[in-house]
């Protein structure tokens, strides 16, 4: 398993910024691209797009979807992006190679939005003993599924976990090749439409799961003015959706090329800018974002997926929040 994290983590490379000029000084709008997960979590970055609200601030974002949150990483290795959208830990586990990345809003917090499929014949957690269990092991996924399995007395040697991207989970579950896995919409429903059923969420971790928007520290230090106006846009799109919901599923869907009816809130919690002011106080409640960071460094470390403690504040970094 450190072995298969090591290659992992020697695809993260540096994160770049391609931009108009020096937004501190040029006059013309900074272009900033966006990638992200197939997740709803990071759709305002849609509809702030589509809906004219990042135009307002400045500032243009082209963004590009990823069903496969490998092929995401790889490509924000090769400096396909300027900000990118994944899972908090996930940023934990790149700090190994990118010891300046920086997490500037939090986009969403899953509230059953994830999910562990299993076969129909699996009713219960305990039932999973020896079975094939997909998971992208090294990133939040597996901490999820570890303490869900840790509450009802089974560890990670108790099955095979099996390193698996989230997308691959339905067909594996349909071939036999895996017996349970962690993945999220739109491949909850996809495994269920081939007869595979859910056997817990993120319902029984709440708070656990928090999706962000990271940068490498180099693009926060050149380009804050950018990172602003990226952030008051985004926000507006949050602002928007959850007033007019069928408004902000339609043209998420429209640029997505998917029907209306697919886009969904359900299962994860949209934070606004009053939500993340809050979720960026420090301390040590279990509210608070740097309570969720130790939570993930203290498993990477006792993994062996972390070989130092990395300075929780300096990879939080609200400043563009005010």
């Amino acid at each position: 398993m450190d072995s298969l994290r090591l290659v992992a983590a020697t695809l993260i490379a540096s994160l770049w910024l391609v931009a108009c000029g020096d937004d501190r000084t040029a006059p013309q709008p900074t272009v900033l691209r966006f990638g992200y997960d197939n997740w709803p979590g990071y759709y305002p970055a849609l509809i702030a797009a589509e809906e004219g609200f990042f135009a307002e601030q400045g500032v243009r974002v082209d963004c590009t979807k990823h069903d496969n949150s490998d092929a995401l990483l790889a490509d924000f290795a090769a400096g396909r992006y300027d900000a990118v959208g994944i899972s908090l830990g996930d940023v934990v586990n790149l700090y190994l190679v990118i010891p300046d990345i920086r997490v500037i809003l939090v986009t969403n917090i899953s509230d059953g939005g994830d999910a562990v499929l299993v076969r129909p014949d699996i009713q219960s957690i305990e039932q999973l003993k020896g079975k094939n269990f997909g998971v992208n092991l090294g990133s939040f996924a597996e901490l999820f599924v570890v303490t869900v399995l840790e509450t009802h007395g089974l560890t990670p040697a108790d099955l095979r976990l099996i390193d698996t991207d989230a997308a691959e989970i339905p067909a594996k579950l349909k071939s036999g090749e895996l017996d349970a896995g962690h993945t999220w919409e739109p491949f909850v429903s996809e495994g269920q439409a081939g007869g595979a059923r859910v056997l817990f969420t993120s319902t029984a971790t709440p708070g656990l799961i928090q999706d962000v928007v990271a940068v490498r520290g180099e693009v926060a230090r050149q380009y804050p003015n950018a990172l602003r106006a990226f952030i008051k846009g985004w926000f507006k799109a949050v602002d928007h959706w959850k007033v007019h919901p069928a408004r902000g599923n339609a043209v998420a869907a429209m640029v997505l090329n998917v029907e209306p009816t697919t886009i969904s809130l359900q299962g994860m919690r949209l934070t606004t800018l009053a939500d993340n002011l809050a979720l960026f106080r420090p301390g040590e409640t279990t509210a608070s974002v740097y309570h969720t960071v130790r939570l993930y460094v203290n498993f990477f470390v006792g993994v062996g997926a972390l070989i130092r403690k990395p300075d929780v504040h300096q990879i939080l970094d609200p400043q563009f929040l005010k």
